[in-house]
């Protein structure tokens, strides 16, 4: 934990966690820590965290993160893909939203160091992609297993790292950081909604197997977890209230985390 510590930070890092939709609550904590000054000289992502996180790593302001999310549809990012054997979706669409976004084609065009973590389905391998392309590294990073294809990069076939690595703080200590930021935006299970069709089932079972490979909470730095348990994460129209869901919980924690920071 912080408190550890012998001397302040040198080097601060964002590890942002999967979880749909629900990546909303991610533009809510930066908010609160871009107006606190608190900035991340290093960033690691995995699934809609490794979206978010090249984003800032790019140099996206708050409110362009904001107007993504509150303009994009799932009709631009997939499509139904009636001849394909592992997914439900084609998610090919999603590469030219992720370049007229970022604006940068390869990760050496970022301004800050980032990394993308997703899983090698043949071999169970956490893989952590650091280099070359960007927007098939993060399709590969974000593709749920049987909604989203897997993505053949280097000689390997990638889904998305929340089979490995949901939460990836060792990710973003690699990279260099000292003392991470981590945003969980997977909390436990409220048990208040059962999922209604064939979709929610799969997103509800794999944030239940996301959870499984969290680092434990004892070991963290600093951990801001929005209270979004409620959401499944799909629908787009749930944007508002969950970028308040990350408000609220980065306000929590600040206290916390100023003094850690010094």
């Amino acid at each position: 934990m912080w408190w550890y510590l012998k001397r302040k930070p040198q080097c601060i890092g964002l590890a942002l966690s999967g979880g749909a939709v629900r990546g909303a609550a991610h533009v809510g904590v930066l908010e609160v820590l871009h107006r606190e000054g608190i900035q991340a000289q290093v960033v690691a992502g995995t699934s809609v965290g490794s979206l978010v996180g090249a984003a800032y790593a790019a140099g996206l302001s708050v409110e362009e993160l904001r107007r993504v999310f509150r303009t994009v549809r799932w009709p631009r990012l997939a499509r139904l893909s009636w001849r394909s054997r592992f997914s439900l979706f084609d998610t090919r669409p999603m590469e030219d939203v992720i370049h007229s976004v970022l604006g940068v084609a390869d990760f050496d065009k970022l301004s800050r160091p980032f990394a993308a973590v997703a899983c090698d389905v043949v071999t169970g391998e956490r893989v952590v992609l650091r280099s070359g392309p960007l927007a098939p590294a993060l399709r590969a990073s974000s593709a749920v297993p049987g909604v989203f294809p897997p993505v053949a990069m280097e000689g390997r076939l990638l889904v998305d790292g929340c089979v490995v690595d949901n939460l990836p703080v060792d990710a973003a200590r690699e990279l260099g950081a000292d003392f991470v930021i981590a945003v969980d935006i997977v909390p436990p299970p409220l048990g208040a909604r059962k999922p209604r069709n064939i979709l929610e089932l799969i997103m509800t079972a794999g944030y239940l197997w996301s959870r499984a490979n969290h680092p434990p909470e004892e070991e963290l730095d600093c951990l801001i977890q929005p209270r979004v348990g409620a959401y499944l994460g799909w629908d787009f129209s749930d944007v508002e209230v969950l970028e308040a869901c990350g408000r609220a919980a980065a306000e929590e924690a600040l206290p916390a985390l100023r003094a850690a920071l010094g």
